[in-house]
């Protein structure tokens, strides 16, 4: 047997007997508060974020761990920090490894406080599931790399190069210049990154981009008995009374939902399904009174785009689709409609990183090792912070354990421990594979 599959054995055979101190450590972590600072309603000034009480307690544990020759802890925004623990390599041959995952969570509101089957915050171990808010999001992708860096260490396995472990705040906030861009601007890199983001064991190499809008177009108002001098012929010279706003908005928003169908029909990528590039609107607001024709309609929308694409090729096909109807309306072009694009959320690039990638190889392999199959090799569903910093140079991947549809953002939130487990397995065998054995005692 040779180093390497003596070390793998032995790193697999440490994980499962130590199962009940990952799902202990995954425990207490959902204990600790961690709202998202932007969700707490009336924070107290003077009184440590929960974001920054879960972050230290995280810190104070891996300084107590005495494994890692580094750990570096700083505050984007005060209260608001993110940390980087280094496992320093013997700096040989093998190449850097950088894990990410943010310690922030959404909130729980009182109707999914109702009805959620115990404290919210229980982290309660039930069923062979970790219960509580954060367990799937994405706190126990966080556990799965940091317990696996512990066990690896812990065998006397020394890698060639930097295992990087890093934990952010902001993230569900979007605020990714207080979290995720501190990683980078610190100078932590490597060629290879994954965050753990629930994706139910999945390979995301892929992220679609996001982008938002906002459209305004301005009517006339008048009584709501003047509809017919509005949608009929009138005698010469006759000026007409009102426009509805809302129907010049609707044949914006037809060419709009024409334009989403032709992206479903033309717009492909190996690893995004066809038609999984579409236009939502999401909110509309029109008219001021029930007894009046609207003379101000308003929509706001999103688009989630393939990961080939650029965020300026998909809005220049947005913009190109409210011009064909400006250009095509005599209302409307002469009272042009305002299209705010990118709007009031910052856009996100898309991920595009290549299935053969070498990482990608080498945690596919890691996958099947442990799970006897393959991957599945997709497109994310969602979009995370890999769509900040893969416009940056960082290549980043999405792969960890649980998935959305188990509680996320909602009530009765958990992580089944088998995934956790096996994503700890994974983990330990992709670090081992990617930054290579100088040393194993």
């Amino acid at each position: 047997m040779d180093m390497r599959e003596k070390a793998i054995e032995t790193v697999i055979e440490r994980i499962d007997r130590y199962q009940e101190e990952i799902i202990k450590f995954l425990q207490e972590y959902v204990r600790i508060k961690s709202t998202n600072f932007d969700f707490v309603e009336n924070p107290q000034e003077g009184v440590p974020t929960e974001e920054e009480t879960c972050q230290k307690w995280i810190y104070d544990n891996l300084q107590k761990w005495k494994i890692f020759e580094k750990i570096d802890f700083w505050e984007g925004a005060k209260g608001r920090p993110s940390l980087a623990a280094v496992l320093k390599g013997a700096g040989g041959k093998g190449q850097s490894l950088m894990f990410n995952g943010h310690t922030d969570t959404v909130s729980v509101s009182e109707e999914q406080k109702s009805k959620w089957e115990g404290s919210p915050w229980s982290g309660e171990f039930r069923d062979g599931k970790v219960w509580g808010r954060g367990a799937v999001d994405m706190k126990g992708g966080n556990i799965a790399f940091l317990m696996a860096a512990k066990m690896l260490s812990e065998t006397g396995i020394k890698l060639n190069n930097d295992l990087i472990l890093t934990l952010t705040i902001g993230e569900e906030s979007g605020q990714h210049w207080l979290g995720c861009d501190t990683i980078l601007q610190r100078g932590y890199k490597a060629p290879f990154a994954i965050i753990a983001e629930p994706t139910n064991m999945a390979l995301w190499p892929t992220l679609k981009g996001e982008i938002y809008f906002k459209i305004t177009v301005s009517g006339k108002a008048t009584h709501i008995c003047n509809r017919n001098q509005m949608v009929q012929p009138l005698p010469y010279g006759k000026e007409r009374p009102g426009v509805s706003a809302i129907d010049k908005m609707l044949k914006i928003q037809q060419e709009i939902m024409n334009l989403e169908n032709q992206w479903a029909l033309y717009r492909e990528h190996p690893l995004n399904p066809q038609g999984g590039m579409f236009i939502n609107i999401n909110t509309i607001k029109g008219g001021e009174s029930w007894s009046s024709q609207p003379a101000v309609c308003e929509v706001t929308g999103s688009t989630l785009f393939n990961p080939d694409l650029s965020s300026d090729e998909v809005i220049s096909e947005i913009k190109a689709a409210v011009d064909r109807v400006t250009q095509g309306d005599y209302w409307l072009k002469e009272h042009p409609p305002t299209l705010e694009i990118p709007w009031y959320i910052q856009l996100k690039e898309p991920v595009n990183v290549s299935p053969n990638h070498p990482g990608c190889k080498a945690l596919a392999g890691a996958h099947k090792r442990i799970k006897g199959v393959d991957p599945t090799i997709t497109c994310g569903t969602s979009t995370t912070d890999a769509n900040y910093w893969f416009p940056q140079g960082q290549d980043s991947v999405i792969y960890g354990p649980g998935d959305i549809t188990m509680g996320c953002h909602g009530a009765n939130e958990y992580l089944p421990v088998d995934q956790l487990i096996e994503a700890s397995k994974i983990m330990a065998i992709m670090m081992i594979d990617w930054c290579e054995i100088h040393s194993f005692k």
